[in-house]
């Protein structure tokens, strides 16, 4: 239960690095959301199917990016920016912390922040 507990915290201080975050997930290596936490009074986009499938998705790109760590190195971070939002993964362990942002965001110093406090 602590390790829940202190995920939950995480997920919270993540959420609160910069306004433009309306979601903060961390999906454990079997693609199942361990602690999540969403920005106050934002309607998801995506139902909860929809939710799940985009977790999967974020958890094959992982998968997939190991494939490559021998030539090019292990990846750190990656972000996907879409009409609406950005999708952005923070790998972390076998862990991904994934935050869903405003097109606007500024990733590069969400991203820093985030690994500062996983530091």
């Amino acid at each position: 239960m602590q390790v829940q507990r202190l995920e939950n915290r995480l997920c919270s201080e993540f959420l609160s690095i910069d306004d433009s975050i309306r979601f903060v997930g961390i999906l454990c290596k079997c693609g199942r959301l361990k602690a999540y936490d969403r920005k106050k009074g934002i309607i998801p986009q995506l139902t909860v199917p929809e939710t799940k499938l985009v977790h999967r998705e974020a958890l094959l790109k992982a998968k997939m990016n190991k494939v490559f760590d021998g030539k090019l190195g292990k990846t750190n971070w990656s972000v996907e920016s879409r009409g609406n939002v950005k999708w952005i993964t923070v790998y972390h362990g076998k862990d991904l912390v994934l935050l869903s942002t405003e097109i606007s965001s500024d990733h590069d110093t969400i991203v820093s922040r985030v690994q500062s406090i996983l530091d």
